[in-house]
């Protein structure tokens, strides 16, 4: 058989020769990205027990939220989370602690200090079972000052025990610096935030961007790099003096808020433009945040876990009817993996209907036997209905009652 089939490569191989034929290309196989997502509330609630379980087969660490020094009415404080450490150590996934320096602090409090400040976390990790393997500082320095950054993280990097690796996080715009590439001789890891570094105008993700910063990045990183993608929504409050952005937690700021978007097919699009590149510096994705169910900012799980398969991403929304006491309820499910806003139209026949209500803008509308739920929207509107989940839009009295056209028509 063996000797078959080489009389028959040998045979096109010939053939190709004389008549001048083009082998066939051959396909890349789609890089395998490491995919860690961000666990970033201060305060763990039961919910984190379900969103971990159900995320198991999704990412392969952690990257928990440990700390931020940061400025305060009375000058530079501490803020300490207080991850469930029993949860972790029955997760069992590896751990990064994450440090967070505010990026309007004048100075960064001294490098031993830092370390004395992660390592009550770590002894609190360790006692329950939790093995934690590095330590990352996310500071948003400006990009004057990597060089006095780079020197601070020798410093930290000379209190850790060699166990932990040191990784930090870093800006599209210290691209732009001749101390960008340097950072890899004080860090084992880079991850480059692809999310929020935009003016609040521009909104939280721009694809076309990110494709232009993770190249040039993957050209100037010496050293293992992740990029970090948003799973969030935020807002912007304007206020007297200007204008804050409220994320995970709501601040204690009074003020309009406006709703900042960030699109998951613009998330996709990314994406499926990285699968195609070969950029062996870049390593994997880390996702910021891990969705929780009361977490109105972040995405609904069944969205970042498509994007993290490689799904196609569809908001699929179907009319049920549900009978009962003489009337319908009129309910929209959706069965995709995608937010679906709703349709501006409904339509029924219905027999012997005598009226109903609606919530969510519509109205019933009749004539003859044909009923329909019409909806008035406003450029403010964005009610969706989120994956896997169903809103019940309205009820009618009728006999009899059948949906006409459905919005997956």
């Amino acid at each position: 058989m063996k000797r078959l089939a080489w009389r028959r490569c040998l045979t096109w191989l010939l053939t190709c020769l004389i008549a001048g034929c083009t082998p066939p290309a051959v396909v890349q196989p789609t890089p395998a990205f490491a995919q860690h997502v961000y666990i970033w509330q201060r305060v763990w609630r039961p919910a984190h027990s379900q969103a971990l379980q159900q995320t198991q087969a999704d990412f392969s660490a952690l990257r928990v939220f440990s700390q931020q020094f940061h400025l305060s009415t009375t000058g530079p404080a501490w803020t300490i989370a207080a991850p469930d450490w029993v949860l972790l150590a029955q997760d069992q996934r590896p751990i990064t602690l994450v440090l967070r320096l505010d990026g309007q602090l004048s100075q960064l409090p001294d490098a031993a200090v830092a370390w004395q400040q992660l390592q009550p976390q770590l002894d609190a990790a360790q006692q329950a079972g939790v093995t934690v393997s590095a330590i990352e500082i996310d500071y948003d320095a400006a990009r004057a000052a990597l060089a006095s950054y780079r020197l601070w993280l020798q410093a930290l990097r000379q209190q850790l025990p060699t166990s932990l690796s040191l990784q930090i996080t870093t800006l599209p715009d210290w691209l732009q610096s001749e101390h960008y590439p340097a950072l890899c001789q004080a860090a084992d890891q880079l991850t480059l935030q692809l999310h929020s570094v935009l003016s609040p105008a521009q909104g939280l993700f721009d694809s076309s961007k990110a494709k232009q910063w993770t190249q040039n990045a993957a050209a100037t990183t010496p050293c293992p790099l992740f990029l970090a993608l948003p799973a969030y929504h935020s807002a912007l409050i304007t206020t007297a003096d200007g204008g804050r952005v409220e994320s995970e937690t709501m601040l204690p700021v009074a003020g309009e808020r406006q709703a900042l978007l960030s699109r998951p097919e613009a998330v996709a699009d990314f994406l499926s433009w990285l699968r195609t590149q070969s950029l062996p510096q870049v390593q994997g994705i880390v996702w910021f945040r891990l969705p929780l169910p009361d977490d109105q900012r972040s995405w609904p799980l069944p969205t970042l876990q498509a994007l993290v398969r490689g799904e196609t991403l569809v908001a699929t929304l179907h009319t049920e009817l549900k009978p009962g006491q003489g009337r319908f309820d009129v309910v929209l499910r959706n069965t995709g993996n995608l937010s679906a806003l709703l349709p501006d139209k409904l339509s029924f026949r219905g027999l012997q209907c005598l009226g109903g209500d609606a919530i969510d803008g519509y109205q019933w509308q009749q004539q003859g036997g044909d009923w329909w739920l019409q909806r008035k929207q406003t450029t403010a509107d964005t009610t969706q209905i989120a994956p896997q989940q169903a809103r019940t839009v309205a009820w009618i009295r009728c006999q009899q009652l059948h949906v006409f056209s459905s919005p997956a028509d």
